[in-house]
C-alpha cells in the first residue's frame, strides 16, 4: 500500500473514533441538561447528529473544493474530539460534586466558543472558506433548536 493511503486508512480510523467518542461524550453531558432536552438524548443521536454535519456540508464543499473534502472532515472531527476532551472534566466533577445546569451550560458554550476558534483556525490552514466555520455553527443551531423545542 502506497504511504499516502495508509495515512488515508489512518486518517478515516481516526476520524471514526472521534465521532464514537464525541457521541459517547455529547451522551452524557446531555444528563446534565436533560430538563433543557425535548427528547431522549443518546450516543447514536449524537452520532447521527455527527454524521449529518458531514452531509449537511457536503454541497458546500463537492463543487471547489472536492480535492480538500476528505481533509476538512478530518479536521472537523478532530475539533469535535478535543471538544470531548474539554468536556470530560464538567462531566466528572459532576459525578462527584453536581453543578447546577446553568453553570453546565455556560461551560458548554465556552468549550463551543473554543472549538469556534479552532475550526476558525483549522479552515484558514486548509485554505478553505470561513464562511463553513458559520454552517457548523448554523447546523448545531438547527439541530440544538429541534432537541429544545
Amino acid at each position: 500500500m502506497k504511504p499516502e493511503n495508509v495515512n488515508k486508512v489512518y486518517q478515516f480510523a481516526v476520524m471514526l473514533i472521534s465521532i464514537s467518542i464525541t457521541a459517547y461524550t455529547l451522551s452524557r453531558f446531555s444528563v446534565l441538561i436533560q430538563p433543557l432536552l425535548s427528547i431522549p438524548y443518546d450516543w447514536k443521536l449524537e452520532a447521527a447528529i455527527v454524521t449529518g454535519q458531514l452531509v449537511f456540508q457536503f454541497p458546500l464543499l463537492i463543487r471547489k473544493y472536492r480535492d480538500r473534502i476528505f481533509i476538512y472532515y478530518y479536521n472537523m472531527l478532530l475539533v469535535a474530539l478535543s471538544g470531548s476532551i474539554l468536556l470530560w472534566p464538567l462531566i466528572l466533577i459532576n459525578n462527584y460534586y453536581p453543578w447546577n445546569i446553568e453553570w453546565n451550560v455556560l461551560y458548554f458554550f465556552t468549550v463551543v466558543g473554543i472549538l469556534f476558534l479552532d475550526h476558525m483556525r483549522r479552515v484558514r490552514k486548509i485554505h478553505l472558506p470561513s464562511y463553513l466555520c458559520y454552517t457548523w455553527i448554523v447546523y448545531r443551531m438547527i439541530v440544538l433548536a429541534l432537541l429544545i423545542y
